[in-house]
């Protein structure tokens, strides 16, 4: 049931409204996938790029990225991060160019499967590399 016209229901779904509504879920999943996409690449830049300098009485050490196997692999992940999300802002790109909807279940469960090791392999990452420093 919906209240004050806000949400879907049984009732007030109508062809015309599913394909808005279908739009809305594709421009929302391109906008999601382009901003993980984004911020992936700027992570690796930004810590693949970064540099410090320590003077310890006469002696500068310069540090690295390298330096930490955390942040090495931080980058890596990263990469790899911004690739899948290359790979599916295609794929919807090219699934709203063509209209089709995603009916396939096997294809369906391999982009939730290919999310979820995204998501394990990144993200846990971040307190391992803060606590690491």
């Amino acid at each position: 049931m919906s209240y004050l016209g806000v949400g879907t229901s049984i009732n007030n779904v109508h062809g015309s409204n599913l394909k808005v509504i279908d739009r809305r879920v594709r421009v929302a999943e391109l906008s999601l996938r382009c901003l993980v996409c984004g911020l992936a690449i700027l992570a690796a830049v930004l810590i693949g790029t970064d540099s410090q300098v320590k003077v310890i009485f006469t002696i500068q050490k310069k540090a690295k990225f390298t330096d930490m196997k955390a942040l090495v692999f931080l980058v890596i992940a990263s990469g790899l991060a911004a690739a899948y999300s290359v790979i599916q802002v295609l794929r919807c790109v090219l699934s709203m160019i063509r209209g089709s909807v995603l009916f396939n279940k096997p294809l369906a469960w391999v982009i939730f499967s290919g999310d979820q090791l995204l998501n394990l392999l990144y993200f846990p990452r971040w307190g391992r590399v803060n606590c690491s420093g």
